[in-house]
């Protein structure tokens, strides 16, 4: 009861922080891309001043070379904060990779733990099994000596009852058969009597 309670409770503990990861990543994609979409947007603004031409004689004025640098600059630092943000994003990444593992080597610990436990609970319980079953074959081999030797005794007194039993019967046919000799025999004379 225990092992499915905490078999469940790990579980939960994996889908809460499997969701709570995805949520992290998702909020650090929404920076990345935002940081991205902010920095095309840049570039964009650099290429319309590069190509503007507004000096007196068709190239670029101060002004322009101005807003040009500004630009870069601005470009220069959001791919600086991109940087970051990716590199924040690997740590975050290699620091939940650490700890998932030392979980996981936690939980093999343990699980080897529990293993081991039932692993010599069912030795011990085989153990148990093997002897009752030697005392079970011992009881078995006995009991089928018993058998033999009453079977033994069953059938000799068997045999000495079936023929004792076909004696009588041979002697009850022979009296049988002697009455009617007898029966014959006193009938004849009694015939020539009355003759």
């Amino acid at each position: 009861m225990m092992k499915r309670i905490f078999a469940l409770a790990m579980l939960c503990l994996f889908f809460v922080g499997a969701q709570a990861q995805t949520e992290e990543q998702v909020q650090q994609e929404d920076k990345l891309s935002r940081l991205l979409s902010e920095r095309e947007q840049l570039i964009l603004e650099y290429q319309y001043y590069k190509q503007q031409n507004s000096s007196f004689w068709g190239t670029q004025s101060k002004k322009d070379l101005i807003n040009i640098i500004e630009t870069l600059k601005k470009i220069i630092n959001k791919d600086t904060e991109l940087v970051g943000a990716v590199k924040e994003n690997s740590i975050r990444q290699i620091a939940q990779n650490k700890v998932q593992t030392s979980r996981e080597g936690k939980l093999t610990i343990e699980d080897q733990r529990n293993f081991e436990k039932q692993v010599s609970s069912l030795k011990s319980e085989v153990k148990t099994l093997e002897s009752t079953l030697r005392k079970k074959d011992r009881e078995m081999a006995e009991l089928q000596t018993q058998v033999k030797a009453s079977y033994d005794v069953k059938y000799g007194k068997d045999k000495v009852i079936s023929v004792l039993a076909v004696g009588a019967f041979i002697l009850l046919l022979y009296a049988v058969f002697l009455q009617i000799r007898l029966n014959k025999a006193n009938a004849k004379p009694r015939k020539k009597k009355k003759a």
